[in-house]
């Protein structure tokens, strides 16, 4: 529902074109293993990274590929012939776009868990995975919902909306669900 709501908001903010969602895929992995969901280690990528604050911690991740971030940032300026590397102001225009897919995923999974969450301010970065997940194999798995999300009209951009969330918090959020 979170990502439904997120994908909803994005393509409001592209022009109420469509963005289409995948329903989210759940699964048991570390950050080291969440490197392989996302594309590979060695990925270049923009990510906003968030802090989900409240009843149910966690975090959040808005992940793009390069070329990704720069067409949708080019589709937030409405200038979607332009070419070359991620402007300032695309890359402004791509942090407020975090921000406001974040918050609706954020209070979609509030409203469905009967839970006040917030997310934090995001730390916004171009990276490779690799430095975005971190080096550590050894980390705790955590629970992972992650959706793909991807414009249906040109110029075409996709990415990644996921949540993570500890053991304690994926139980609490299951006794929330009534399962």
């Amino acid at each position: 529902m979170g990502s439904a709501k997120a994908a909803s908001m994005l393509a409001r903010l592209v022009g109420d074109v469509g963005v289409l969602v995948d329903v989210p895929v759940v699964l048991s992995a570390n950050r080291y293993q969440l490197g392989w969901l996302l594309g590979g280690r060695d990925v270049k990528v923009h990510a906003a990274t968030f802090g989900i604050e409240g009843e149910l911690p966690g975090q959040l991740w808005w992940v793009l590929k390069d070329e990704d971030a720069k067409r949708l940032g080019q589709r937030l300026l409405a200038r979607p012939g332009v070419s070359g590397p991620l402007s300032s102001s695309a890359s402004a225009a791509l942090s407020e776009a975090a921000n406001i897919v974040a918050s609706a995923c954020v209070s979609a999974m509030g409203t469905l868990t009967h839970a006040n969450l917030l997310p934090t301010t995001p730390q916004v970065r171009e990276s490779t995975v690799s430095q975005l997940v971190g080096p550590s194999e050894n980390a705790a798995p955590q629970t992972v919902l992650a959706a793909n999300f991807m414009s249906t009209n040109t110029p075409s951009f996709c990415g990644w909306l996921v949540v993570m969330l500890d053991a304690e918090t994926t139980a609490s959020a299951l006794v929330r669900l009534g399962l």
